[in-house]
């Protein structure tokens, strides 16, 4: 309880001061200007990862931050990703931009490609407070802390915040060997950019030459940089260098940057999409470790389809390959006086889940003295040694359930002595059928040197040197036939006079194997088969009792994985499937055995050379619809990747009797023709009989001859769904497509012979065709009258003039849009007048006003026309003239007007406001261009009278026009009182130019700007692309209709048309090219 006390009562001490000395420290101390503040020196700020230094030029290693961690939980993680960095620019790296995503979680990836998985939750403390990216793990799953938000195209986490604690869940997988080796890389070429020069690209083919994956391509990259550099830190290339290539090819020793960096730009120039990645390379345990700037690391990340990204590393192991456990120990060698203990730190990381995995610490002389049974970093004490001697600890891991496996490292202890023996390897690998030396140096030996064992192992020995000075024994050992496989300790005794030295020596002793199997001498492209086989040891003949067996087929590029299984006491029975898309030939068939980690029996492979036939097979559906009549059957022999299978004969048959042959053409398509002259149903057998290269093929299609009842014509409301039913005659159950022209589909089903589909609202009227189609035949077409109620409404509610008052309706259909061009018959109080609407839907009428004020019954009615149903409307208006003008009250009131605003304006000026004086040219017939011979109605709105003008000469005053033009372009003004506006018409000789001309200067070369190649596809394709990269699908198809009239038809396109084609072009490209 005492220590409690003085805990809190130092805890608050230390508080008081701290916050003494922010708060008033910059009051009471006037500290020089280059002195860091205390927060600064407690807790200096971590740069928030990728962003951009705006202070300076970039730099060719990203600056280390200053990071000190407690992280917790990373049970089966080594990297803790920072930054990722995308783009190599002169020298230096740099991450393009990405979308940040409000929230704390990213989906993992979609696995293809069997995989075993691990699960941590890891929790990071910082003494410092972080902001901007989090060290997290490649495929985190959600982040637990203040403001924290995903950047998903490069699987990292970050904050706005300042934070100091925060936790994460993380997903790690793994993969077996063959797996990996059957991996291809991603298609990703915003991750191939890499310099352009001849070197480089020359010393990347060099290192993957020969290379059977792309998997095995970024393995020899890994290898080769790990194997040919060496690794140092703060490595500086001389001034004005390349940092890359001086590495490459001059110093040959660089930081984990200059590796990772170096094995990117390889990996990019051999088509494998890679990135660089920073951050902090930890133990893989759960216990808390404290992880600082010291463990920043950078290694590199791969793109692969199927497995997503993977981790390449030149500087640690694979950590893709599955395996039960990792074990280190540290150190390799100790001395130790007799008497004393040394210790050993044994790591145990990365234990995979279910293999209740062990690890066992054992000295010869002393049996077992320790067993670990959980993963972790463990300190082991080992000893006393009571006397001189070589004693080997035996650390060994091993699994207890699922797949066997060992791993046995060793710290080689040396209790010096009168004479004292280093041997000159710490352990001795002993293949039966061979031999091996173990040198066995002496120190001290002043007389001839022996040696005594009792050991099998050992055949013979000789010693060397003299005595006196340097000297020492030779030992071959030679395992006999029947000698148990696995670990041995092999003890020894050097003797020099009376002087004695024990040496115990471990000894793997191991098998090399061989394996056969019984493969057909030839394949063929898609079959499955069974591949048995055996595996034996050599020289003895022993059967090893497990391992795996995997089976690959070179394609003449790559090889492709085609069987993974097991052996069980030295045999196999593997189930292997041909991939269907090889092309015939001579191939190469590898079988490999795979021992388990630790086991005694060597992993072999052999190779047998298969002959491989192509998979041939008929492209058609296996159902047909067809009206009756002579039917043509259409289809293509292919091979397994689709490629065409020229001038082959294929013979047909109906209901199982010849009938005929046909060939196939260069592209490898045929077709015949049957007569089938009633509604029948029938099954057509097509054969092809194989040849040196391909497989045969047949396949029966069912061909059936139907009849269709449905309506020829079907009548729909604008803005209304369209439900159209029917019947088949010929067929019970089948699926057909109902196209809308131009260019929707719906899939139909038939059902008992019977169908029933909707067809979306449209949103124009007119006539649209509709085909019911089975695979790419037409057995029906019929109509679809779209037409629409219109509604009237009267503008006006009260007429004045002083002859003549105008009313205005306006008219709009059923989805509230304008209806032009149509004739309204008014009676006005029994006064019958006809009028038409303009291109916004309203019509304009003047009438007589009455000398008294009268309130007007007004009847409108619409007697249809070929899409708008009729309608009518009773409305009451008030028609009255004008009153005159009391200028004596106006006089007055204006006085009164002045003197209020002059006192108002003395109090406070407000803002001026002013009437906006209004001129406008409306074209009553809509958009401004018009063919030859047709009248343009055109009205003028303004306040006073206005004059038209065409092309700078008066054509009269009013307010509505009837004008017929010459060909070309026109220029039409409208003048009132100080105002003038004028507009541009067109005459051209046919709507069909003007469609064709907008089509080619506007629409294709918007087209081409959204990505679709225009050069290459025909109109239809055109519209199909746009439609498949979701642009709205109605008008893209009615501007590709009647463009394809006006301009391939002969037919000749109607005012109507136009203006739909006109508006569709709008809609889908905005207003940047109009009339």
């Amino acid at each position: 309880m005492v220590g409690r006390k003085y805990i809190a009562f130092l805890t608050l001490t230390l508080l008081s001061l701290l916050i003494t000395s922010v708060v008033l420290g910059p009051a009471l101390i006037e500290a020089p200007p280059e002195t860091k503040s205390i927060e600064e020196l407690l807790s200096p700020k971590l740069p928030p990862g990728n962003e951009t230094n705006e202070t300076g030029p970039p730099i060719e290693v990203p600056i280390s931050p200053r990071f000190v961690l407690l992280v917790t939980g990373a049970a089966h993680t080594h990297y803790l990703r920072l930054n990722v960095y995308t783009d190599y620019v002169d020298g230096r790296w740099l991450t393009r931009n990405a979308t940040v995503v409000p929230g704390n979680t990213i989906a993992p990836p979609e696995m293809k490609v069997p995989h075993h998985s691990e699960r941590d939750r890891i929790t990071v403390t910082s003494f410092l407070p972080l902001s901007g990216n989090l060290f997290t793990f490649l495929y985190t799953t959600r982040v637990d802390g203040a403001g924290a938000e995903a950047v998903p195209e490069y699987n990292l986490f970050r904050t706005g915040l300042n934070v100091t604690s925060y936790s994460f869940s993380s997903i790690s997988y793994t993969f077996e060997w063959p797996y990996l080796l059957n991996l291809t890389a991603g298609n990703m070429t915003e991750y191939l950019s890499a310099p352009n020069e001849t070197r480089l690209a020359e010393l990347a083919g060099s290192i993957t030459l020969g290379s059977l994956s792309d998997y095995e391509k970024a393995l020899r990259i890994a290898r080769y940089l790990a194997n040919n550099y060496r690794h140092v830190e703060n490595a500086t290339p001389p001034a004005n260098t390349d940092r890359l290539s001086w590495f490459l090819f001059e110093s040959k020793e660089g930081s984990s940057y200059d590796f990772a960096s170096a094995f990117v730009i390889l990996a990019r120039l051999s088509g494998l999409p890679a990135r660089l990645v920073e951050g902090a390379y930890v133990d893989a345990v759960p216990q808390t470790q404290v992880v600082t700037e010291r463990d920043r690391h950078f290694w590199a990340e791969v793109y692969f389809n199927g497995a997503g990204w993977l981790t390449f590393d030149p500087l640690h192991p694979d950590p893709n390959v599955y395996v039960p456990f990792e074990l280190k120990v540290y150190p390799p060698k100790m001395t130790v006086n007799p008497g004393s203990s040394g210790t050993i730190t044994v790591m145990f990381e990365r234990v995979a889940s279910g293999t209740n995995s062990t690890v066992t610490v054992e000295i010869p002389s002393l049996e077992r003295i320790a067993l670990i049974n959980g993963s972790g970093v463990y300190n082991i004490t080992v000893g006393p040694f009571d006397g001189p001697g070589y004693y080997p600890v035996l650390v060994r891991a091993s699994t207890e359930a699922g797949a066997p496996a060992s791993l046995l490292r060793i710290t080689a202890v040396t209790v010096p002595g009168d004479i004292t023996v280093i041997p000159d390897q710490a352990a001795v690998g002993l293949l039966k059928g061979s031999q091996a030396t173990l040198g066995l140096p002496v120190q001290g030996a002043t007389q001839d040197v022996r040696l005594s064992t009792t050991s099998p192992l050992v055949e013979t020995w000789s010693w060397w040197g003299t005595p006196g000075s340097e000297t020492g024994i030779y030992v071959r050992l030679v395992s006999p036939q029947e000698y148990p496989l696995g670990w041995h300790i092999v003890n020894m005794t050097v003797m020099s006079g009376s002087k004695v030295y024990p040496v115990h020596m471990p000894v793997f002793v191991m098998e090399s194997t061989s394996v056969s199997v019984d493969v057909p001498n030839t394949l063929t492209a898609g079959d499955s088969l069974t591949i048995n086989g055996t595996v034996r040891g050599i020289p003895t003949g022993g059967a090893p009792a497990t391992g795996e067996v995997a089976v690959f087929l070179n394609d003449g590029r790559r090889n492709i994985l085609i069987g993974y299984g097991n052996l069980s006491n030295g045999s196999f029975s593997l189930p292997v499937r041909i991939p269907g898309n090889l092309k015939p030939g001579t191939k190469s068939l590898a079988v490999y055995y795979i021992a388990p980690l630790g086991y005694p029996y060597i992993s072999s492979t052999t190779t047998r050379v298969v002959m491989v036939k192509g998979l041939a097979k008929f492209s058609l559906p296996e159902l047909i619809l067809a009206g009756p009549g002579n039917v043509t059957i259409v289809g293509r022999l292919v091979d397994g990747a689709g490629e065409p299978i020229a001038n082959a004969t294929v013979s047909y048959y109906l209901d199982g009797k010849p009938v005929g042959n046909t060939s196939t053409r260069t592209d490898g398509g045929f077709s015949l023709r049957l007569g089938i002259p009633g509604i029948e149903e029938h099954v057509l057998t097509l054969r092809y009989p194989g040849s040196s290269n391909y497989s045969r093929a047949s396949i029966d299609v069912t061909v059936a001859t139907v009849g269709l009842k449905v309506p020829e014509k079907v009548t729909g409301e604008l803005g209304k769904p369209i439900r159209i039913r029917g019947k088949i005659i010929g067929i019970e159950n089948a699926s057909l497509k109902a196209y809308v022209f131009p260019g929707k589909t719906y899939t139909v089903n038939v059902v008992n012979g019977s169908f029933d589909f909707t067809i979306e609202p449209f949103q124009t009227v007119g006539e649209r065709t509709v085909e019911l189609r089975h695979g790419g035949r037409i057995l029906k077409r019929i109509t679809v009258e779209v037409v629409s109620p219109v509604r009237i409404e009267l503008l006006t509610s009260e007429a004045k003039g002083e002859k003549t008052a105008r009313l205005e309706f306006r008219v709009v259909n059923s989805v509230n849009d304008p209806v032009s061009g149509i004739h309204l018959n008014v009676s006005v109080n029994g006064l019958e007048m006809r009028a038409m609407t303009n291109g916004s839907g309203i019509a304009v009428l003047e009438i007589p006003v009455p000398e008294e004020r009268t309130n007007a019954t007004v009847i409108v009615t619409f007697g249809g026309s070929t899409y708008y149903l009729p309608a009518s409307g009773r409305f009451h208006v008030i028609i009255s003239k004008k009153r005159k003008i009391p200028w004596l009250y106006i006089g007055l009131i204006a006085a009164i007007g002045l003197a209020l605003a002059r006192y108002r304006l003395v109090r406070k000026k407000p803002a001026e406001k002013r009437r906006e004086k209004i001129l406008k040219i409306i074209f009553n017939n809509g958009i401004p261009l018009f063919q030859e011979g047709e009248t343009m109605e055109i009205s003028v709105e303004c306040d006073g009278e206005p004059e038209l003008y065409v092309d700078g000469k008066p054509f009269g005053k009013g307010r509505d026009f009837r004008l017929t033009l010459t060909l070309g372009d026109h220029t039409i003004e409208a003048r009132c009182g100080e105002l003038v506006e004028s507009a541009r018409a067109r005459v051209l000789p046919s709507y069909n130019d003007a469609v064709v001309e907008y089509y080619e200067r506007c629409f294709l070369p918007w087209a081409k700007s959204s990505g679709v190649d225009v050069d290459e596809l025909t109109p239809r394709e055109i519209a199909r692309a746009l439609t498949d990269m979701m642009y709205p699908w109605e008008p893209v198809e009615t501007l590709t209709e009647i463009f394809e009239k006006a301009k391939y038809s002969g037919e000749r396109v109607s005012r109507d048309e136009f203006i739909r084609f006109y508006r569709s072009v709008l809609e889908v490209i905005g207003g940047g090219c109009v009339v």
